[in-house]
C-alpha cells in the first residue's frame, strides 16, 4: 500500500471517529417536560404552580403550599423524519435520502411537599436533551453517522420560599447522566477499484450511568396585582466528562491484501478507550402572563448559551492518530413562546399555544448527525381534573425552516436538510 495510502487510511479514520462532535444543538435540547405547559407552547415561567414547575421555574413551587402533596408523571412521544437532497460537489445534485422512522418517549416525573405555608420541597427527573437520527446503511453520509442516540438525565431537588405574599423564590441542585451510542461507518478508497469502499464500522458508547456531572437552577415569581405575574429562571451549564469506549468491526472487501493493509491501521476488534467533555449550554427565561377568571395569557423569552460549545476534543487512549479536535462554532440563540388556557369549568380547560426557536448551529456543521434549522411550533391541549387525579393532553407540530450547508461544510458532505416533527404527550397528577 505504501506510506502515502497508509497515512492516508490514518486520516480518514479520524476524520469519521470524530464525528460525534456534531450531535448537540437546539434539536436535541428538549422543553416538552409537563403536558400542561407543552399546550401552551411552553410559556409557562411566568405561571408555573402545577409540579412542572420543577422544570419551568422553581420558584412556581412556593405558590402551591395549600394543594397537599402532589405527585406528577407522563411521557411525551416524539417522531420526527428528515430528508437530505444532496448538493455539489458531494454527494451531488440528484441525491435523496430519508431517515428511518423512529419515536421517542422520554419522561418525566414530579415530586412536591408542602412543609408548611411558607416552604416547599420537590425533586424532578426529566430528560433536557435527548433524540437521536438512524439513516439507512448505504446512506451516503454513512461513514459522518448512520445512527445516534444521546440522552442526558436530571435530578432535581429543589426547595422554594414564599418571600412575601407577593414574591417566591426556588432553588435547585442538578445531577445530570449523560450516555452516547453511535455507529459511523469506516470508508477506504480501495487501491484495486479506486473506489470508496466500506471497511467497517465503529461503535461509540458511553454508558448513563458511569457519566455524569453537577449544576443548579434558580427562579423568581412575582404577583404583580390585576391578574399580572412575572417569572425568571436561570438554569446553569452542566459539564460532562465522557468515558467511554470505541468497538472497531472490520468488513471484509474480497481484496485480502487491501484489507490486511486497513486492519493494520485501524484497531479492528478492539475496544478503545474514549474521552470527551461536553458543555451543555446554560438557559435563561423571562415571561410574563395576565390571568381572569376563565382565561390565562402567557409569553414568554428565552436565551440559550450555545456560544461556550466551540470546539470538541476527543481523545482515543493509546491511538494519538485517531485522537483530534472537532470545530462547532455554534452560537447563542433566543426563543419565543405564547400560551393561552381557557377553563371551561372546575373539569375541564382548553389550551393553545405558539413557539418560534432559533438554531444555535452554524451551516458549516450540519451534518447527518444533526442538520438543525430555526423551527417554529403550534400546540393544543385539554386537561381534565377529577377530585385528586387531573389528565393533562397535549400535541405539538414543529415546522423547520429548510437549510442548506451552501458548500460550507465541515464534513466536505453538502446538502439541503428538510425536517419536522410532532409531539403528544400525556400527564397524570395525583394530589393527597
Amino acid at each position: 500500500m505504501g506510506t502515502l495510502k497508509r497515512n492516508r487510511l490514518v486520516v480518514v479514520a479520524a476524520a469519521l471517529v470524530l464525528a460525534p462532535s456534531l450531535v448537540w444543538g437546539a434539536g436535541f435540547a428538549l422543553f416538552e417536560h409537563g403536558n400542561r405547559g407543552m399546550a401552551m407552547g411552553g410559556a409557562m415561567t411566568a405561571i408555573a404552580d402545577d409540579p412542572s414547575a420543577l422544570f419551568w421555574n422553581p420558584a412556581g413551587l412556593a405558590l402551591q403550599a395549600d394543594k397537599g402533596t402532589q405527585v406528577q408523571f407522563g411521557v411525551t412521544l416524539i417522531s420526527a423524519s428528515q430528508d437530505f437532497s444532496g448538493e455539489g460537489p458531494y454527494p451531488g445534485d440528484g441525491y435523496f435520502a430519508s431517515q428511518k422512522d423512529q419515536v421517542f418517549f422520554p419522561p418525566h416525573f414530579y415530586l412536591v411537599y408542602p412543609v408548611n405555608d411558607r416552604i416547599v420541597l420537590g425533586f424532578g427527573m426529566n430528560t433536557p436533551f435527548g433524540l437521536g437520527t438512524w439513516w439507512e446503511d448505504d446512506f451516503a453520509g454513512r461513514y459522518i453517522s448512520k445512527r445516534v442516540d444521546i440522552k442526558r438525565v436530571d435530578m432535581n431537588p429543589t426547595i422554594g420560599f414564599k418571600l412575601t405574599d407577593r414574591v417566591t423564590f426556588g432553588v435547585g441542585i442538578i445531577y445530570a447522566q449523560g450516555s452516547i451510542d453511535l455507529t459511523p461507518g469506516l470508508g477506504v478508497v480501495n487501491p484495486f477499484t479506486q473506489q470508496l469502499t466500506d471497511v467497517g464500522q465503529v461503535h461509540l458508547y458511553a454508558e448513563l450511568s458511569e457519566n455524569d456531572g453537577w449544576g443548579w437552577d434558580a427562579g423568581l415569581h412575582f404577583d404583580l396585582g390585576k391578574g399580572f405575574e412575572a417569572g425568571i429562571l436561570y438554569r446553569s451549564q452542566v459539564d460532562i466528562d465522557y468515558e467511554g469506549y470505541g468497538s472497531f468491526t472490520q468488513f471484509p472487501t474480497g481484496y485480502p491484501e487491501f484489507d490486511a493493509a486497513v486492519g493494520s491501521i485501524i484497531p479492528f476488534g478492539e475496544n478503545v478507550p474514549v474521552r470527551t467533555s461536553i458543555s451543555f449550554p446554560d438557559f435563561f427565561s423571562i415571561g410574563m402572563a395576565w390571568t381572569a377568571e376563565q382565561f390565562t395569557v402567557s409569553a414568554q423569552y428565552g436565551w440559550m448559551g450555545w456560544a461556550t460549545f466551540k470546539e470538541l476534543p476527543i481523545e482515543f487512549v493509546g491511538h494519538p492518530e485517531l485522537s483530534g479536535t472537532v470545530p462547532e462554532l455554534y452560537k447563542n440563540v433566543s426563543q419565543y413562546r405564547l400560551g393561552l388556557e381557557y377553563r371551561m369549568d372546575e373539569s375541564w380547560a382548553f389550551r393553545g399555544g405558539l413557539l418560534y426557536d432559533d438554531t444555535p448551529q452554524p451551516a458549516e456543521s450540519m451534518s447527518p448527525l444533526l442538520g438543525d434549522g430555526d423551527r417554529k411550533g403550534i400546540s393544543v391541549g385539554i386537561g381534565w381534573k377529577y377530585k385528586s387525579i387531573t389528565i393533562d393532553v397535549a400535541d405539538m407540530y414543529l415546522f423547520f425552516d429548510s437549510r442548506s450547508t451552501h458548500g460550507r461544510s465541515i464534513d466536505g458532505y453538502e446538502g439541503r436538510y428538510e425536517t419536522s416533527a410532532n409531539l403528544f404527550g400525556v400527564t397524570f397528577t395525583y394530589t393527597f
